[in-house]
């Protein structure tokens, strides 16, 4: 039997990043997940599997209850219902929503306005803990809540055992969904160049389909955009890339991403192209590639491009330190020590 409290991660939906910061760390921590469909006080849950169908009234049979961004009046009512309940609720979160209402360019912007935000804040300052994945995050929470902690990404490696279909030439690779158009505008000129350069050079994107910019210029053959994906066939569709870019644009917004793309790189071992300042974990040149401005990210795809035993080297080297240290079941560790504390007896 475990040791750690009665917990439920509730993730939004059934998307990425409920996958990432809710499903795979109950996994590891043989604790109970589900997806909400709808929001309160209509809440819709998906049947859990170890715990069958769940309602709103299911929470609180719960020690601890683990929400995945909740916001606005029906989510603060039902947290406040829940602790009252002797329910513990802590809010995750893996975003720096305030920076998408910043970005004039994120394509969310429009929806995140002043009002919605607040909707995010008010819940954060109720709940017994925020939960972050990266230390930026929660530097800028802890102004709405004083208990908050970091619990980095973990990763699956066994999914991304894929072999790499023979080919020739080079393939670089992005994968993303929406709040990405600012980023890759930046970098977007450091690509063109060295596809100019390299005739060998071919690029996809996977799921946002920044690819269809390029195949005017280059034909279809060589610029290929992937549209989104089942999760479960994800890592497979990477096996195309040779090498990996994660291009940043240098605000708050980016600031607070995760390194979620360093991750799954590194666990499909291929180099990735990344910023210093989002990517601080990557040993430039060792397990990834640091690149700032425009004009770093052309000389570093270059000298990937023309030294495959660098490609190769580099990508082993990733993988074999997310292995040992982002590994998910080292990384839900992390996870444990927030529930424990969390219910320990107050000295």
């Amino acid at each position: 039997m475990s040791d750690l409290p009665k917990t439920i991660f509730i993730g939004w939906k059934q998307g990425v990043v409920a996958y990432y910061r809710c499903y795979l760390p109950a996994l590891m921590l043989d604790l109970d997940h589900t997806a909400a469909l709808t929001e309160p006080p209509q809440m819709t849950l998906l049947e859990s599997l170890s715990s069958g169908p769940l309602t709103e009234r299911s929470l609180f049979d719960y020690e601890v209850v683990i929400a995945q961004q909740p916001r606005g009046l029906p989510w603060l009512k039902l947290i406040r219902e829940l602790q009252d309940g002797g329910v513990r609720v802590l809010y995750e979160i893996d975003d720096y929503v305030q920076g998408a209402r910043k970005d004039a360019r994120h394509e969310l912007a429009g929806m995140y306005d002043a009002e919605f935000v607040k909707d995010f804040e008010l819940v954060m300052g109720v709940v017994d803990g925020v939960i972050c994945s990266t230390p930026y995050l929660a530097r800028r929470y802890r102004k709405f809540n004083s208990r908050t902690w970091v619990c980095p990404n973990g990763i699956d490696l066994k999914r991304y055992e894929w072999p790499r279909p023979p080919r020739e030439g080079v393939t670089i690779g992005w994968s993303g969904g929406v709040g990405h158009a600012t980023s890759l505008s930046r970098w977007e000129p450091a690509i063109r160049a060295v596809m100019r350069a390299r005739p060998e050079v071919r690029f996809i994107s996977l799921g946002y389909g920044f690819a269809d910019l390029l195949v005017e210029e280059f034909g279809a053959e060589r610029a290929r955009a992937i549209p989104p994906t089942n999760l479960e066939v994800y890592p497979a569709s990477m096996s195309l890339f040779d090498i990996a870019i994660a291009p940043s644009a240098e605000n708050a917004l980016f600031r607070g991403k995760s390194d979620l793309r360093w991750l799954e790189a590194s666990a499909a071992s291929l180099p990735l192209v990344a910023h210093p300042e989002v990517y601080p974990e990557i040993e430039d040149g060792v397990t990834g590639v640091h690149a700032r401005t425009p004009a770093e990210v052309e000389a570093a795809l270059l000298d990937l491009i023309d030294d495959a035993e660098k490609r190769e080297r580099i990508g082993r080297q990733a993988h074999d330190h997310v292995k040992a240290h982002r590994n998910i079941e080292v990384v839900a560790e992390a996870w444990r020590d927030v529930l424990m504390e969390i219910v320990a007896p107050v000295a």
